[in-house]
Formats: structure tokens, C-alpha cells, sequence
């Protein structure tokens, strides 16, 4: 997958798109559950923290990437504290889906503030709108050579866990999809249009 089509299909297709619907089509509800503030929240820093590795040109771990991700593309890098989005949000969402602060979708700045109430808040409609208006930064700073070394550190690290887990993925249920079936995953490559609508990065290259 060359770098035009990851930038095309992946960030500005899958990546953009999905936000967009989240948030249009589940709109603020505050108080109510299903209101996706946490979702939406670590959705963004997954997103950032892979977009990273690909300005540096390998994976520096969340706080190297997301760094990375913050400084060059962002607005107000400034209102972004990666101390606070790592250990108070990101590894609070992600290792037991609570984050050590409160989550809002006011969609206003500062992203990060405290509540004299509840304490720090991060605001996730508005780091969802400053993510979504930091792409084309992105996609100006992608550089060719640092995209295809962080590709292939993708590839090998795919390969890696695929080939430790070979015996459990053989003795899977075995099955072909429909048309019916829209799936994400990390093995398989299909060109934009596909009926099977299969979103995937490239498999590893021989």
C-alpha cells in the first residue's frame, strides 16, 4: 500500500468517516447513557498514537507518538498536556475503561481544564474536532521515506503475531463472507469499491 492510497482510504476514508458519523449521528445527549464521551475519547488517542508512528517513522510507544502527532498537526498543541492524556485518559479508558478524570462533549476549548466540582475534565467533542481539522496537516508533514519504514515495521510486527498464534487461528471456525458482512481487520487487503466492503491494511509483502 503505497502512501496515497493510505492517506486516501485509511485516515481520509475509514479513519475521518467513522468519527464524522459518530458524532453526527449520536449527537450530545448530556446526563443520558450511550452519550460515546469515553469512546470517542480513546477512539481519538488510538487514532493519534498511530498516525504518530508514521511521522516518526517507527513506533515510539503512545507518549512518543501522540507527541509527535500533537505537535505537528494540531491548532493548540499547547491545550494538549501528553502526561495527563496518557496517564489520566488513555491507559485509564483503556486498561479498565475508566479514565482518572471526568469526559465531556461540550465541544469547547480548552480541550483540558478543571472543574472546581469534579476536578480535570477532557472535553471529547472538542479533541474529536480538533483531530478531524488536523488530518490535512497531517497529510502535508507525511513524509515518503518515514511512511514506508513505519509500513514495514507494521508488517513485521504483523507477521510476528500471526505466525505466534498460527495453530490457534488454524483451528478457528472456518467460513467465506457475504456481501452482507462489513468488516475492519488487520490482515487482509481489498481495494476501495470492494462488495465485500473490507477495510484492511495490506498484508505483509513476501
Amino acid at each position: 500500500m503505497n502512501k496515497n492510497v493510505f492517506l486516501n482510504e485509511i485516515v481520509f476514508g475509514w479513519i475521518k468517516r467513522d468519527f464524522e458519523r459518530m458524532i453526527s449521528e449520536i449527537p450530545v445527549r448530556p446526563g443520558e447513557a450511550g452519550n460515546i464521551n469515553f469512546f470517542l475519547a480513546l477512539n481519538v488517542l488510538a487514532s493519534m498514537e498511530s498516525l504518530g508512528g508514521f511521522l516518526l517513522g517507527r513506533d515510539r510507544g503512545f507518549e512518543g507518538n501522540v507527541r509527535e502527532y500533537i505537535n505537528k498537526c494540531f491548532l493548540k498543541p499547547e491545550e494538549y498536556k501528553i502526561e495527563i492524556l496518557k496517564n489520566i485518559y488513555r491507559n485509564g479508558l483503556a486498561h479498565e475503561f475508566f479514565p482518572r478524570g471526568a469526559v465531556s462533549r461540550a465541544g469547547e476549548h480548552p480541550a483540558i481544564f478543571v472543574d472546581n466540582k469534579i476536578g480535570v475534565v477532557l472535553d471529547a467533542e472538542t479533541l474529536v474536532n480538533d483531530f478531524l481539522g488536523s488530518l490535512e496537516k497531517f497529510r502535508s508533514e507525511l513524509d515518503e521515506e518515514k511512511y514506508n519504514s513505519r509500513m514495514q515495521e507494521l508488517k513485521q510486527s504483523t507477521r510476528r503475531f500471526l505466525s505466534a498464534h498460527e495453530e490457534v487461528i488454524d483451528n478457528l471456525p472456518k467460513k467465506t463472507t457475504t456481501t452482507s458482512i462489513n468488516t475492519s481487520t488487520s490482515s487482509v487487503s481489498r481495494a476501495s469499491g470492494s462488495p465485500l466492503a473490507i477495510s484492511t491494511p495490506p498484508p505483509p509483502e513476501e
